[in-house]
């Protein structure tokens, strides 16, 4: 009876599906309403001063710990994000070699995360994205770790690219990456809470680095993902020039001259018990929003890195080049005042 009650108080003020701005989804937030879950007057004293907030109520049930957005009674997905950071890297300085140059050693004191059922899942690999050893070639597999994502991830050769004049290597995630882990079974460890609870490819379950909420990050529009989520979901239209992961990479240097990393939030939609709201629901994936986290050098900074790729270069063809016509002169110089000895010493025996 308790249970319905507070449900129905639940459901008078907020709905399954909201509409709101993109700018109060993400980043203001909209307020939430109050509840009141008060029943000592139906002798449940116990219940005495749960009204208000959300937040509100939660403290005066005891809660031990009560996120910031239920006490400030807002709800925006990023808007607790701005002006954060996501821990303390260490990283290698280059100082014992270039080839693995930024590579993350320790992410928060850590040099393995303890998210995943295996170490190989939980390893943390590569650098942030932005630099990588120089002399990156074709077959170069570049390494990334990303904090929103709880784990590393990995991108290889597609073709070469130009941005803002600068030739540039362009490197994508590998379907293998993502695949369904009963196809890829390096993914086998990703799956939570175990095997049996295995999502369809490029899909991750969030819940153990999100204290357990259900939250499952997957490719835009589920790009290369699970056909059969795909499916059961209308206004979708995944393609690759939108939706998916890149990096534009210099090779020489190793420097990132373009990114585009692009993630989708989704939610599991099920029927709960014997919710109301939630009765005619279907089993479903469901997409709340999808985020496209660019960067990109600038004209002005992409003439700079032309000049310190090619200046160099530029300078030791010339002066090679220089040095090889000066040798060859002398060369010349040489083979005819050869001829000339050669010949007066001719001269002087007749």
């Amino acid at each position: 009876m308790i249970f319905n009650t507070i449900w129905t108080e639940l459901e008078a003020g907020m709905d399954l599906f909201e509409t709101h701005t993109v700018g109060e989804l993400l980043f203001y937030g909209y307020d939430l309403p109050d509840f009141d879950f008060d029943f000592s007057d139906l002798g449940l004293n116990f219940t005495s001063g749960w009204n208000g907030t959300l937040g509100e109520i939660l403290q005066a049930a005891g809660a031990d710990h009560v996120p910031p957005f239920l006490l400030e009674n807002v709800l925006g997905y990023l808007m607790a994000v701005n002006n954060t950071n996501d821990g303390n890297y260490t990283v290698k300085t280059g100082e014992k070699g270039l080839g693995d140059y930024l590579h993350i050693t320790e992410w928060k004191g850590l040099d393995i995360l303890d998210y995943w059922s295996t170490d190989y899942c939980n390893m943390i690999n590569g650098s942030d994205g932005s630099q990588y050893p120089p002399r990156i070639t074709h077959d170069s597999v570049l390494e990334i770790y990303t904090s929103e994502m709880c784990r590393s991830l990995y991108l290889t050769y597609e073709k070469d690219v130009w941005w803002e004049g600068v030739h540039t290597y362009r490197f994508i995630p590998p379907k293998a990456m993502l695949e369904d882990p009963m196809i890829n079974l390096d993914n086998m460890c990703y799956c939570y809470p175990g095997p049996e609870d295995c999502l369809g490819a490029g899909m991750l379950n969030m819940a153990p680095c999100a204290h357990g909420a259900p939250v499952i990050m997957s490719t835009p529009h589920f790009y290369q993902g699970d056909e059969v989520e795909l499916a059961k979901l209308d206004g979708l239209n995944p393609q690759k020039s939108q939706h998916e992961t890149i990096l534009d990479v210099e090779p020489k240097t190793g420097v990132t001259m373009h990114a585009e990393k692009k993630i989708q939030i989704n939610v599991p939609l099920r029927p709960y018990g014997n919710l109301p709201s939630f009765k005619n629901v279907p089993e479903v994936i469901f997409p709340v929003l999808w985020v496209n986290e660019s960067a990109a050098i600038d004209s002005a900074l992409a003439k700079d890195v032309n000049k310190a790729t090619k200046l160099p270069f530029l300078i030791v063809d010339i002066v090679f080049g220089a040095l090889l016509v000066l040798g060859l002169v002398l060369l010349v110089i040489a083979g005819i005042k050869f001829r000339r000895l050669r010949r007066n010493r001719g001269q002087h025996k007749l």
